[in-house]
């Protein structure tokens, strides 16, 4: 859950994506990644605490004043009837702290690196910060989004707590340490292998699945730097390749493997292989029934060794089934409680594994059994996900947590959610983040903090290079936060010229 404020609040935050370089260069505009949470920093720490926020990014935010204005004012209000006075002293509560490096190294690398003069100011920066604030009895914390070990490096330089697991366990959020987990936690996972390295081994293990009839099977890199299903490959198998012939099912299955559908376009299937020669690589059963969803519970270890449920959701997937684009809250009644126990377990299994304390979610996949619902096992990540910037603003903005089962209820009405990260289109390409504002405040459709309900933007950054923004939409049924969604489409669609 989201922290009780008792003591002066202050938080750096270093939203640093640490995935490979190279997998954010095929990310579209995920070199403004760390700016994500700007919006649900400022609402939560600043909006609800009081507190005092410094917030680093690199390359700068994109009308980086209008934006932080826009956050500032989504509880408060921000047009000419507000308080001026008000809105100076929450302005001065907030500094956003640009690196101009567009380049895909790492937020860390680029705050630690030992040759930029530019980072060595932003280190004297944030030092002056730390010391300050702590000195004058705040509780201060370095927040970032995953462990790494140049983070835990700048935490213990600051002298201030991280809020992510240690990047020790970083290995505990693999492919195959993610079935041994489920396994240990009594959850059941689709069919599977072991480790491979190489195409052989890999080869035994599709025809070992094959044998037991499976043809629809997904490879995944067994590796925790490709995010979003970047890793994985589908592989369809011709329905005869067990049957009698002169060559071994193992052949067979060689030839066939060159062929599965990567879902990073950018990738070769040789690179595949070098990577598998590294990472290693698993195989599991692709589970085509319909319905079929992508429920995820997030949840966290608290400084006191407690397992705590903090939200689920249902993800809203690419159409390719692999790759994340938005999600849905809360997740589906029907599985609810059981994604919330099964959650809960994989966090008791990490906590015995040694993980201290911070975030980590767990993905699964959905299918009817009977009248009921299965859940099977997909994937751990050892620390934030996806979901956290949707969910931590929408508590700031409604001011309350989830009720035990998982819902957000305010004065007897509840409030859902639908939030993306991906509303893209290549004529957005031009537009501003703070024509977007200035679009989505002056229409019915832009956040009302009186009816709780509307549209907030978020990683608007992107959209004047890359044509790409998220939304999150707050509304009283599914039904009417779809609705949001499609008219904030509209709303930008009628900015920009057709053809």
């Amino acid at each position: 859950m989201t922290e009780t404020y008792r003591r002066p609040t202050a938080r750096i935050h270093i939203e640093s994506r640490e995935c490979g370089p190279e997998v954010l260069e095929r990310l579209t505009g995920a070199t403004y990644f760390p700016e994500r949470l700007l919006g649900p920093a400022i609402v939560t720490t600043v909006c609800r605490a009081g507190g005092h926020l410094l917030y680093v990014t690199a390359p700068s935010v994109i009308d980086g004043e209008e934006q932080v204005d826009y956050y500032l004012g989504l509880l408060h209000g921000g047009g000419p009837d507000a308080d001026q006075e008000s809105v100076r002293r929450r302005r001065e509560l907030v500094r956003v702290l640009p690196l101009d490096d567009a380049t895909t190294r790492w937020l860390s690398t680029k705050v630690l690196d030992p040759v930029s003069p530019r980072a060595a100011e932003v280190r004297s920066v944030l030092r002056e910060f730390a010391d300050f604030h702590r000195s004058s009895g705040a509780d201060v914390r370095l927040s970032y989004f995953e462990p790494s070990e140049p983070l835990e490096e700048l935490a213990r330089e600051l002298e201030l707590p991280g809020t992510q697991p240690s990047s020790a366990h970083i290995p505990l959020g693999t492919k195959h340490s993610g079935r041994e987990i489920f396994a240990a936690a009594g959850i059941p996972v689709p069919a599977g292998s072991g480790v491979c390295h190489d195409p052989g081994a890999l080869a035994s293990a599709v025809a070992g699945l094959a044998a037991t009839g499976l043809r629809e099977l997904v490879l995944k890199l067994d590796s925790t730097a490709f995010g979003g299903g970047l890793g994985n490959a589908l592989l369809t198998l011709d329905g005869d390749i067990t049957s009698p012939g002169g060559d071994t099912v193992e052949e067979r299955v060689a030839r066939a493997l060159p062929g599965a559908a990567l879902m990073d376009p950018k990738l070769t299937w040789q690179e595949y292989v070098t990577l598998m020669k590294d990472d290693g690589v698993i195989v599991e059963e692709m589970i085509g029934e319909v319905p079929l969803l992508s429920p995820s519970f997030q949840g966290r270890i608290t400084e006191r060794g407690t397992v705590e449920a903090v939200s689920t959701h249902d993800q809203v997937l690419a159409d390719d089934g692999q790759t994340y684009h938005g999600c849905t809250f809360p997740a589906a009644s029907g599985y609810r409680q059981l994604l919330i126990g099964h959650g809960l377990r994989v966090g008791e299994v990490l906590r015995e594994r040694g993980v201290g304390s911070g975030d980590f979610g767990v993905d699964f996949l959905a299918t009817r059994s009977g009248d009921g619902w299965r859940l099977l096992g997909c994937e751990i990540n050892l620390r934030a996900t996806a979901t956290k910037h949707p969910f931590t603003m929408a508590v700031g903005l409604l001011g309350e947590e989830p009720t035990p089962d998982g819902r957000f209820e305010v004065d007897g009405v509840e409030y859902v959610y639908e939030a993306s990260d991906v509303i893209m289109e290549r004529r957005y390409r031009g537009l501003r983040p703070a024509q977007l504002i200035e679009a989505v405040t002056g229409s019915p459709i832009g956040y009302d903090p009186v009816r709780r309900t509307g549209v907030v933007l978020h990683l608007m950054s992107p959209v004047t290079e890359f044509g790409k923004f998220g939304a999150l939409c707050i509304a009283r049924s599914r039904e009417q936060a779809s609705l949001l969604m499609r008219e904030l489409r509209d709303l930008v669609d009628g900015l920009t010229p057709r053809g």
